[in-house]
């Protein structure tokens, strides 16, 4: 489970006098992700050359009180992990991942704190990042704090590049979370691809991906259906165990809601490493460090028809 690390002095928040049974959540969540698609069956360029990633840091530490973990879970975005809630071959759609249970009709003692953790700083290998904190939304009358985002900056990192990721908090201006420091590692590169040959399998009934495996773990895997380049359907979540490929029926992913009518499909596939420390009094908060590789994957209806998928077109 993850931590409440600390009250938030800037919005004036306190910790409880009596906690009762409190909850306590917390993760950083470190996501590096291609700056552009690549398309099948071209793919991209691997190798030693560096690829430029989009970095996305997130940090959530909260007290909650008089609130199911579920949906506190969804009003902060601290969801359970894919990998944690399905099994491996299990497809799913992503909103089934993120259901909440009700907001508790009684409104006594209901408290939702995310609290500051200090001064906060993400480092990939070489280069350090500053990640900013920021009020959370004014969404609930029960619900204050701040919350660490940090989303835009790129660098570039290698396929077989895995340096060690480091967070550095200086903790609270309260005596309830110490500094720390927590250690993890960027994942494996996924290299994903899907040859010719693995294209044609939709006339079969399936739609085929190809990958550099890591061992005996799970990928995270998700489906976007794409009509001009956009966004057109729900999304799809998959894990599959990370043995290089998968063949996931298309039969299953009709019922789960993709049309066979559109163009493409935009395949997100992540290998994800999950460190679990101790701060003070809370223990196991996550830091998730994920790794993302995109592969845009043309449907029967478009592999024929040369230039009707472009690059461009996936933007």
């Amino acid at each position: 489970m993850l931590a409440l690390l600390a009250a938030c002095s800037d919005a004036g928040d306190t910790r409880p006098e009596s906690e009762g049974d409190a909850l306590r959540l917390g993760r950083v969540h470190v996501v590096l992700e291609p700056s552009e698609d690549a398309i099948a069956p071209d793919g991209r360029e691997l190798g030693e050359a560096a690829i430029d990633s989009q970095l996305d840091v997130s940090a959530r530490f909260a007290f909650v009180r008089g609130l199911d973990e579920e949906f506190v879970r969804a009003r902060i975005d601290v969801p359970v992990l894919p990998a944690d809630a399905l099994r491996a071959g299990e497809c799913v759609p992503s909103a089934s991942l993120l259901l909440e249970s009700g907001e508790p009709e009684d409104s006594d003692a209901r408290e939702l704190v995310l609290v500051d953790a200090g001064d906060l700083t993400v480092t990939i290998g070489e280069s350090a990042f500053e990640v900013p904190l920021a009020l959370v939304p004014d969404l609930l009358p029960y619900m204050s704090g701040v919350e660490y985002l940090h989303e835009g900056d790129t660098m570039p990192i290698r396929s077989a590049s895995t340096p060690d990721v480091v967070v550095v908090a200086q903790g609270s201006m309260t005596e309830d979370m110490p500094p720390f420091t927590a250690q993890g590692r960027v994942p494996a590169a996924l290299e994903l691809g899907a040859t010719e040959a693995d294209l044609d399998e939709q006339r079969e009934g399936a739609l085929v991906l190809r990958w550099t495996p890591q061992g005996d773990e799970v990928i995270t895997v998700r489906l976007v259906p794409l009509v001009g380049g956009e966004a057109s359907g729900d999304e799809i979540t998959c894990v599959l165990a990370d043995h290089g490929t998968a063949r996931i029926d298309l039969r299953q992913l009709a019922v789960l809601g993709l049309s066979r009518q559109v163009e493409a499909v935009r395949v997100t596939a992540s290998r994800t490493s999950v460190v679990t420390f101790d701060v003070g009094e809370f223990t196991g908060t996550e830091l998730v460090v994920e790794r993302r590789d995109r592969l845009i994957v043309p449907t029967i209806s478009t592999l024929r028809e040369p230039g009707r998928l472009s690059p461009g077109a996936s933007d």
